[in-house]
Parts: C-alpha cells; sequence; structure tokens
C-alpha cells in the first residue's frame, strides 16, 4: 500500500511540473539599436495597460499634463463629418479640460506629421481628437485640409 501511495503522489507531482510548463511563455522583446532592454522592456510593459500616457499636455504657464488612455477613453465620444468622412472621438476642448484648461488664445498639436496650431475659437463642435487603428490619436477638424491633420499627436501646446 505504501508503494502505491508513492506512485500516486509521484504521478501527480509529474502532472502538475508538466501543467505549469504548458503555460505561456512571456513574450521576449529584442532592443531597439543602442537602448538597453531593460528599457524597451519597461516601455512594453507600460503600453499594454490603458492607463498608459497617449500624449502631453504644455499649459501656458509651463506646467506639464499627461493625458492618459483612461482619461481620454471616458469621455464623451462625438462626431465630425471632414471631407466626406466621418471621424469620432472626444472634443478637443473637453481633453484639454481634463488639464484644467478652458481659456486660452492658441494651441499648437505635435505629432508624427504636420504640427497645426488652431484659435481659440477654431477648438469647437468642429474640432476632435480621433482615435486611430494604431493606438494613438490624430487631429480632426473642418478648419484644417485633412492631408494636414496632425497625426500620432505627442504634444498639445497651450498659449
Amino acid at each position: 500500500m505504501y508503494r502505491t501511495i508513492k506512485s500516486i503522489l509521484l504521478m501527480g507531482l509529474i502532472l502538475s511540473l508538466a501543467l505549469s510548463a504548458c503555460g505561456s511563455p512571456a513574450p521576449i522583446v529584442a532592443p531597439a539599436a543602442g537602448e538597453p532592454a531593460s528599457v524597451q522592456a519597461t516601455e512594453a510593459l507600460v503600453t499594454v495597460s490603458d492607463s498608459h500616457i497617449l500624449f502631453q499636455i504644455i499649459r501656458a504657464d509651463g506646467t506639464t499634463f499627461d493625458a492618459t488612455l483612461d482619461a481620454v477613453k471616458a469621455l464623451p465620444l462625438t462626431q465630425v463629418t471632414a471631407e466626406g468622412k466621418v471621424e469620432e472621438g472626444p472634443y478637443l476642448s473637453d481633453i484639454l479640460a481634463l488639464a484644467g484648461i478652458t481659456e486660452f488664445t492658441e494651441v499648437t498639436l505635435e505629432g508624427s506629421s504636420n504640427p497645426a496650431t488652431l484659435t481659440f475659437e477654431q477648438v469647437d463642435e468642429n474640432t476632435i481628437l480621433d482615435f486611430n487603428n494604431h493606438g494613438t490619436m490624430k487631429l480632426s477638424s473642418t478648419y484644417i485640409p485633412k492631408a494636414n491633420w496632425t497625426k500620432d499627436v505627442a504634444q498639445i501646446t497651450v498659449k
């Protein structure tokens, strides 16, 4: 009987080890040229969370506000039709309000293309930030031709 119990325990141990080995391994991320692996691994972990920073807002007094995906997703969505296409996202004015900004003379959006500057009057129901298909946002406004919209918005500077 002792031999049977020992065999059952041994089989249970082997089975549990085999099952634990079947789990999905963590993805391996190769560092970019000249970048330490620890930096890239940290960036990969940050982008998995919905609380990662989408872009930074620089207030007129020079202080900054980090707009997170969670905060922006919590804003009401609206639609703007520009050049025959419907775009959807939160009003730029609502995004600025997250940072406590309600009065300004102009805002400049910078990203991967075409910086754009809008006056206070242009930051209205015709100007939104639209979610794109790769986790960033782009400017959508009837005041600026679509070819000149700022893509992958990284920074909004307020004056």
